[in-house]
């Protein structure tokens, strides 16, 4: 079964290419989106009813800056979901939301709702909230992302350091998603955070900033959101220590 992101001007295909295959009864659907959101307790509210009404499962955060959702369903009820949420917030097309699909199995729908009012797209801060809707990092494109790397492995390493600053790859999964599988590059130092959870990154980033100072940084995660929550942190840090930022993520997360 194939299947594809989609945003407003593209209808969501979820049937496979492939002969003899039925379209999947049930899709998983994961986004986020960074946007303004005036009511984030009216919001949470009005997803929550369409939730329940469209009979979604899974989790969904709220807050001033976005939304960020994780929802499985049966197809139909997911292309509605998404549908009201693209009329409702008219992403720009510098911001199109990003869904993920991909087919599931009666067996593995979400058991429960959960939509909650938080103070973040996803847990970081422990002291003032991250917004990415402010001094977030430009995306890569998936072709620009290796493209980098590319022109990088070529970079003649004795010849003195000049303009753009050399590369550093840094992985803001958790340890245990960057064991599974991660990017590396020949003379691109790739760094791997050992993290429990995100919310562990500052203190990481406050220990080693210097291994990044000078550098321009490529990071990568799974959906995207960590990224844009850890580039504006990774700038501010960068603020106060009087340098500039160029930080940048990869479109999706990890392609």
């Amino acid at each position: 079964t194939s299947t594809r992101s989609t945003n407003s001007s593209a209808p969501i295909t979820t049937e496979s290419t492939e002969p003899h295959v039925s379209p999947a009864e049930f899709l998983s659907v994961t986004y986020y989106h960074v946007a303004a959101i005036l009511d984030p307790a009216d919001e949470a509210s009005r997803q929550r009813r369409l939730c329940d009404s469209l009979c979604l499962g899974g989790r969904l955060r709220v807050c001033a800056h976005g939304l960020n959702g994780a929802l499985t369903g049966g197809a139909e009820a997911v292309r509605q979901y998404i549908e009201w949420v693209e009329e409702r917030h008219e992403p720009r097309p510098q911001r199109a939301i990003d869904w993920k699909l991909a087919p599931v199995s009666g067996s593995e729908l979400f058991v429960g709702l959960s939509v909650r009012e938080t103070a973040e797209l996803v847990t970081l801060s422990p002291g003032s909230p991250i917004s990415p809707l402010e001094h977030t990092a430009p995306h890569v494109s998936p072709a620009d992302f290796h493209r980098l790397l590319e022109e990088e492995a070529v970079r003649d390493p004795s010849a003195p350091a000049g303009n753009p600053p050399p590369l550093v790859l840094l992985d803001v999964r958790n340890g245990y998603e960057s064991a599974i599988g991660r990017f590396e590059a020949p003379n691109v130092a790739t760094l791997r955070p050992p993290l429990r959870q995100f919310s562990e990154l500052p203190r990481w980033l406050e220990a080693n900033v210097h291994v990044l100072r000078g550098r321009r940084v490529l990071m990568y995660c799974t959906g995207g959101v960590r990224c844009e929550a850890a580039s504006v942190l990774l700038r501010q840090m960068r603020a106060r220590g009087g340098e500039g930022g160029g930080e940048g993520g990869g479109e999706g997360g990890g392609e």
